[in-house]
This record gives structure tokens, sequence and C-alpha cells, in this order.
């Protein structure tokens, strides 16, 4: 068993972060219809494909992805991972994308804050990078209070060092 198999569930208080293929792929497609701005948008099909390409990345330790759900009801409300991760320099980017309904500060601030945790204990990485949206001014002022410090003028990416 590779190394990033046994890492699910991961647990918060308000939320599972579990295989992606635990969810209905009809929901992820509608997250990832949400995160396009590709001209062609998502298809069920493309959807499918990309679930499976990152489990395979995942039993290959080259990233580590979760679905979110809430924990009573079970309902998806996005993705969180380490793509890419790089266990040998200790660095990955972290990504946290939540549906719009559920992009509020205390959503973000618990799933930022369990897998900067995570990341620091169970992975070991001393080295963090967020790129967060141009116009995501909640994500951007949430990573400046978890000590995350702009890397550009422009901030556009923040970094946080262990």
């Amino acid at each position: 068993m590779t190394k990033f198999e046994k890492y699910h569930p991961l647990l918060t208080p308000h939320y599972t972060l579990d295989w992606l293929t635990k969810v209905r792929v009809k929901n992820v497609l509608t997250l990832y219809q949400q995160m396009s701005n590709a001209q062609t948008p998502p298809t069920i099909l493309t959807t499918a494909d990309q679930l499976n390409q990152t489990m395979r990345e995942i039993f290959h330790d080259q990233k580590l992805v979760w679905g979110i759900s809430t924990r009573p009801t079970d309902q998806f409300i996005g993705q969180a991972g380490f793509d890419p991760i790089d266990l040998t320099a200790k660095t990955a980017v972290l990504t946290v994308t939540v549906l719009t309904a559920h992009h509020q500060i205390a959503v973000l601030t618990e799933i930022y804050q369990r897998l900067i945790a995570f990341a620091w204990h169970e992975l070991h990485l001393t080295h963090l990078t967020v790129i967060p949206a141009a116009d995501d001014t909640m994500t951007r002022s949430l990573l400046s209070q978890l000590d995350f410090v702009p890397t550009t003028p422009a901030a556009q990416s923040y970094e946080l060092k262990n």
C-alpha cells in the first residue's frame, strides 16, 4: 500500500474529507462547472475521467485530494488537498475549493486549519503555497490571518513555512 492511500478520511468538527470516488459524479461535476473558465465546460464523462486520473495520482503519491462533505448530512460541498505535493522537497500547493453556497469564512477557516495541521504533523511538510482566485478577498484575508505571506506585491500566491 502506498503512503497516501491511508490518509482518508480526515475529519474536522463539521466536515469529512474523503476520496472523491465516494461522492456522486454529478455533484463533483457541479463543482467543476463552477470552477471552469474553459471554452468547453466539463461534462459527466470528463469529470469521471478526471476523478479516475486524480485517484491514480493519489495512489502514485503525486497528489493528495479529497472531497469535502458536511458531517451531519454527508452533503458534498467541495474539494481540497495538496496538488502538487513533493515529499522530498517537503512542499505542496494547498487547494481548497467549495461550492459558492459554502464559500464562508467559518467553512474555509475550519478546512484550512485542519489541512495546515495535517501538512505539518502527518506529512512533515515545511512549505505550503496557496494560489487564491484573483477576486477572492475572503480567502486572501483568511490566509493572512493564518500567517501566510504574499509572495509578490500583487499577492498572486501566498506562502507559509513551518
